[in-house]
């Protein structure tokens, strides 16, 4: 078949080809190996160096080789109350997703990683606070809302202990690592993955494959399952419309962030079946189809009802700034 044949897309290359490129459904099959992989093969990486580090750190201290095994792996084994390693393996998968998407947008979907929706032209910042805002004003609707018809009752308070310096670090904590995920889940799910399905299926049913893509990424969390893949769905679908109303994603990586910011280290919740504290420390006591079980009440009724408040508010706004600025 001749060069112009595969350009074109004709005969059997017309599967995988067109327009010179690697169909848009091929690449997003092949992004999601590939990056999975990358992801697996840095976080070994990451895991072994720091492993090695911490080995020869103990024995300039006179540990024994024994020692050292244990220690090591206990440390690695107590990943999640351990916020220096944790923000480690979380910058270094925004880093290996940063820089598998910035590959495949060079060579394989020629195109600029910042046409995916980084532009930092006028309004940028003031995008990621909308976003942010909205998250965190729709978590303290499910806060109110579980407190006021009895779901779940507050039994302490954070700040009672008068240690406003560890109250600090906390929030900053939080916040930080939760920018760090929202910015590597909406550039994998809501950049790359929405936006090269949609070239192939238009819009809408790329947003209902990329939402149910995201539900599946949480399916290794605790507590999830058919509850929590529906819960997260309908999150994805949030966050896409962020996407929709601005044409970028500093408004979707706000709301990303400001939902697991205000889910757990403000409120209190659990944050898809993690335990991140919290401004408040809560009793859930309404049933777990209501507030989620062990997953959190993203697996709940009560977080998707109002998350679909949230997508019907922000799809409208979508459609009154898009008939404003004549699209």
């Amino acid at each position: 078949m001749s060069q112009a044949a595969v350009t074109q897309g004709k005969g059997c290359a017309r599967w995988f080809v067109r327009e010179g490129r690697l169909r848009s459904g091929w690449r997003v099959a092949l992004y999601l190996v590939v990056a999975r992989l990358f992801e697996l093969l840095a976080t070994l990486a990451l895991g072994l160096v720091l492993g090695l580090v911490i080995g020869l750190i103990l024995s300039q201290q006179g540990a024994t080789p024994d020692e050292i095994g244990s220690r090591v792996l206990a440390y690695f084994q107590n990943v999640y109350d351990n916020p220096p390693l944790i923000l480690s393996f979380l910058a270094e998968r925004l880093v290996v997703i940063l820089g598998v998407v910035w590959l495949f947008r060079r060579f394989l979907d020629k195109r600029s990683l910042r046409s995916l929706g980084f532009e930092l032209t006028r309004g940028w910042w003031q995008e990621f606070l909308r976003g942010f805002a909205y998250s965190t004003l729709g978590w303290a609707v499910i806060f109110a809302l579980s407190l006021t018809f009895g779901a779940a009752t507050i039994v302490g308070l954070e700040w009672s202990s008068g240690n406003w310096g560890a109250v600090a670090g906390g929030l900053g904590y939080g916040l930080l690592l939760n920018i760090l995920v929202g910015f590597a889940e909406e550039t994998d799910a809501r950049g790359y993955v929405l936006q090269n399905l949609a070239e192939g299926i238009r819009f809408w049913p790329a947003v209902l494959i990329s939402s149910l893509y995201f539900g599946l990424l949480h399916l290794l969390n605790p507590g999830a399952g058919l509850t929590s893949t529906v819960g997260i769905f309908f999150a994805g679908v949030l966050l896409a419309l962020g996407y929709y109303a601005t044409g970028r994603l500093w408004f979707s990586i706000g709301m990303h962030a400001a939902w697991n910011f205000a889910e757990g280290p403000i409120f209190g919740f659990l944050v898809s079946g993690l335990d991140m504290g919290g401004l408040f420390e809560l009793r859930i006591i309404g049933p777990d189809w209501l507030m989620g079980g062990g997953f959190g009440p993203e697996a709940g009724a009560l977080a998707v009802t109002v998350e679909v408040v949230m997508i019907i508010g922000l799809f409208l706004w979508a459609r009154k700034r898009q008939l404003t600025n004549g699209k």
